[in-house]
C-alpha cells in the first residue's frame, strides 16, 4: 500500500517536470517535413509583391493536377479523393472548391494563401501555405496541422 502511494506521488511529481529543449537561433528556419515553418507561419516575413495583372492569382508554376497518391492522377472511376486541381484563381478537391481570398507570394516557390472554401453545403476559410519542391514536381500544402505532399500528375 505504501509502495503504491509513493509510486503514485513520484509519477505526479515527474509529470510536472519539463525536459529542457535547446533554443533555436532566430535566423534558423524550423522545418516540418521540409516545409519552411518560419515563413509559413510568420506574417511579418516580407512578401514579394505581385504585379497588378497577377494580383490574387496563383503563379503558373503552381498550376496543374496534383495527386496525394499515384492513383489520384490516373483513376477513371471517380475515386481519386486525393486529387487537387490548381487553377490561377481556385483549387478544386474531391468534395470542395476554394477561391483565393488573399495571397502573399513569399518567393517563386512559396506562397501563403487565405482560401475561401465551399463544399458539402458548408463554407469556411483557411490559411494555407503552399510550397513547390523537387524542381516543381512536388507541392506541399499545410492545412489543419497536417503536411500534405502532392505529386504533379503526368511526371
Amino acid at each position: 500500500m505504501i509502495r503504491t502511494i509513493v509510486t503514485g506521488l513520484g509519477v505526479l511529481l515527474l509529470a510536472g517536470c519539463e525536459v529542457p529543449m535547446p533554443e533555436q537561433a532566430n535566423d534558423t528556419p524550423m522545418t516540418e517535413g521540409g516545409f519552411n515553418m518560419v515563413h509559413a507561419a510568420d506574417a511579418s516575413v516580407p512578401t514579394v509583391e505581385p504585379s497588378a495583372d497577377t494580383a490574387g492569382r496563383l503563379p503558373a508554376a503552381f498550376l496543374g493536377r496534383w495527386g496525394l497518391v499515384p492513383a489520384d492522377c490516373t483513376s477513371t472511376r471517380g475515386d481519386n479523393k486525393g486529387l487537387m486541381t490548381v487553377e490561377a484563381d481556385r483549387l478544386s478537391f474531391y468534395e470542395s472548391r476554394a477561391t483565393i481570398a488573399k495571397l502573399a507570394i513569399i518567393s517563386p516557390t512559396e506562397l501563403r494563401a487565405t482560401l475561401a472554401f465551399t463544399g458539402e453545403g458548408q463554407e469556411w476559410t483557411q490559411d494555407t501555405p503552399l510550397m513547390l519542391e523537387h524542381e516543381g514536381n512536388v507541392l506541399t500544402r499545410f492545412a489543419d496541422g497536417q503536411t500534405l505532399r502532392y505529386t504533379r500528375c503526368g511526371v
